[in-house]
């Protein structure tokens, strides 16, 4: 498969989960499913960028970075129900707090995922479909060696990952989500780019693969912690404050940083 037609396919990927998630926006799978397609595509552009002009490449990294904004939020909050869930899993407790908390934050969800669906928002995403759809039908890659250019490129994006996790202060939160952002650019290309890899190359894939995935818990535990303080401070209830604040302890605390190596 060419490397233009591995792009198609990672489009058509996302109108799919675009049109999943319209069907049934009250899964949590499907709003992540739908970031995961864009993000992948968006990792594979920024791979190419060396064989792209400019324009081009801005022009995709744009569009799909806008895309996949109107999905942040909501994708926050599930993750936040989630781990409030596990806490309330971990440390069960007679009382009306948890019912309280958790029919709070499915209303906050379900007021997120309504601003999605409305006709303005949909036809604002659809636009961006299109005209990520447009350029990439104009892309042309002809004359350029595929197979010599992702090899230097891995090898190059590997390197400079490696450099920066162990050099990576984990207490810097937007470097680690940049070193998140550069790890999954390489598990996504050496994934859907693995015919023109080198065999011995495809071992990196799980160490690039454990980087993201320790980077995530941290950048999550970054957003949910922010997000707790948030609703701590805009509660009215005392009970409610410690029970936020007890949470964003626990989320935090939670995250240990292992060796990928």
């Amino acid at each position: 498969m060419s490397v233009k037609e591995i792009l198609q396919q990672q489009y058509q990927q996302i109108k799919i989960e675009w049109l999943r998630y319209q069907n049934n926006p009250y899964e949590v799978e499907r709003v992540h499913d739908l970031r995961v397609s864009i993000r992948t595509l968006r990792g594979l552009i920024k791979f190419l960028k060396p064989t792209l002009s400019t324009s081009i490449y801005n022009q995709l990294n744009t569009d799909l970075g806008e895309f996949a904004q109107y999905f942040s939020d909501l994708r926050d909050l599930d993750v936040l129900i989630a781990k409030v869930g596990e806490y309330a899993y971990q440390y069960p407790e007679t009382g009306r707090i948890y019912p309280e908390l958790f029919k709070q934050l499915q209303h906050r969800r379900v007021e997120k995922m309504a601003q999605i669906l409305t006709e303005e928002s949909r036809a604002i995403i659809e636009k961006y479909l299109d005209k990520v759809n447009i350029t990439l039908k104009d892309l042309n890659f002809e004359g350029i060696s595929h197979d010599k250019m992702m090899a230097k490129e891995f090898k190059r994006r590997d390197r400079k990952l490696m450099k920066q996790y162990n050099n990576l202060d984990f207490q810097n939160y937007e470097r680690v989500h940049h070193v998140r952002k550069r790890a999954k650019t390489l598990r996504y290309s050496a994934t859907y780019f693995a015919d023109y890899m080198p065999e011995k190359e495809h071992k990196r894939v799980k160490r690039a693969k454990k980087i993201q995935d320790i980077c995530g818990a941290i950048t999550d535990a970054h957003v949910i912690k922010h997000q707790l303080q948030d609703l701590a401070e805009k509660t009215t209830s005392q009970s409610k404050y410690e029970m936020f604040m007890k949470i964003a302890d626990y989320q935090e605390n939670s995250v240990t940083v292992k060796d990928v190596f």
